[in-house]
């Protein structure tokens, strides 16, 4: 579910589910459904997040659904019929992992900012749970996007760890609490304008080499992941998803493995998605001991996207996270210099991860609030 902002509702139009048609191609006659989606995302996120950068592309999406190996993801979308053919105007996908949590169905609903309040978001929510049920999941989790708090303030919701919060009155909040479910955990989007200055990236990186010392070497490489390092990377996401903070939910780490790297190379190759890794190597023993990813598609020019970055437990307080960071922001404006910004996902629960950010010039842009209950 995304938090939706106070757009007023056109007179009410003639909608009906359906499945998404799935084309073999973009160039498909089935693939409007992907393109209206696409477009679907673009309106949601620019009313309520205030832009449109972590909008999908159409061919993100196609492979997406057909990559269904650790990820199985059901889809509905809400039409409504006009003289050029439908045009989707809501959406629901539920996401249903494969080798962990086989009891969870975790959700996002979404619905065009003209067509809200005739009754797509609930149609598409007793749609995400009648197809969760069918599968045997008990378990549903429901994600609320929002984007930067209003000056006016208001009642806010805060998860039972006391840790960050959400305006309590966004719709996407009022739905999810409706249906019986209760706010789990809060994670903030932060953004930093490009170009971070070259002399402060410099100074953070010897700052950092000076505390980590002649320990640890640093690599950096771009897709695909080097066979020499699958099985240790595939260690460090396995690392991330069994230490990152989940406040009060509910759920089993992912598995990782060099396999999984592997098919996610591949679908991010499928996607045109392309990206930087630096990774710090603990020197005595050969092994992989931190990494952190930025990610792109050349469809968005303008924005870049921070994915993972986690630094193993007996290698912390070496300054690698702040030192893997620096190395993969140079590199990455050697690559792309044109890009305007960067995001990045932290929980709120996770305050070193969020000073570095901090540090390097991050400021808060929104976030997403996880809602959990039974289904």
């Amino acid at each position: 579910m995304t938090s939706t902002s106070a757009v007023p509702a056109p007179a009410t139009s003639a909608w009906r589910l359906m499945d998404p048609p799935q084309p073999s191609s973009l160039d498909a006659p089935e693939a409007w459904a992907y393109r209206g989606i696409t477009e679907l995302h673009a309106a949601v996120e620019q009313a309520d997040l205030g832009n449109a950068d972590g909008a999908p592309t159409p061919i993100g999406l196609l492979v997406g659904m057909n990559n269904q190996k650790y990820m199985r993801k059901l889809r509905q979308i809400a039409v409504v019929d006009t003289p050029e053919g439908p045009r989707v105007v809501g959406n629901a996908i539920a996401f249903l992992p494969v080798r962990s949590n086989p009891e969870l169905a975790h959700t996002v609903v979404m619905v065009h900012p003209e067509h809200r309040q005739q009754g797509i978001g609930t149609a598409l929510v007793d749609w995400v749970r009648g197809a969760a049920r069918a599968e045997g999941r008990t378990s549903v989790l429901a994600s609320v996007d929002f984007g930067p708090r209003r000056a006016d303030g208001g009642e806010v919701l805060v998860p039972a760890s006391g840790i960050g919060e959400v305006s309590a009155d966004l719709p996407g909040v009022r739905m999810a609490q409706e249906l019986g479910l209760t706010l789990q955990l809060v994670e903030r989007r932060s953004r930093v304008d490009l170009p971070v200055l070259p002399e402060a990236v410099s100074r953070f990186e010897a700052e950092a080499r000076a505390v980590a010392g002649d320990a640890y070497r640093v690599h950096t490489w771009s897709a695909p992941t080097p066979e020499e390092w699958l099985v240790q990377y595939a260690a460090l996401e396995q690392a991330l998803a069994d230490d990152e903070p989940r406040g009060g939910l509910d759920v089993e780490s992912d598995v990782w493995d060099a396999d999984r790297i592997r098919v996610e190379d591949a679908a991010m190759a499928a996607k045109g998605d392309q990206y930087v890794v630096t990774a710090a190597e603990h020197v005595a023993t050969g092994e992989l001991v931190a990494m952190t990813m930025l990610q792109w598609n050349d469809q968005k020019p303008d924005h870049t996207d921070q994915q993972a970055t986690v630094v193993l437990r007996a290698h912390r307080g070496h300054r690698l996270g702040m030192l893997i960071k620096a190395v993969n922001l140079r590199e990455h404006a050697r690559i792309r210099p044109g890009a305007q910004r960067i995001y990045t996902w932290n929980n709120e629960e996770n305050p070193h991860m969020l000073a570095i950010n901090v540090a390097l010039g991050f400021v808060p842009a929104g976030g997403c609030a996880e809602f959990q209950g039974p289904l």
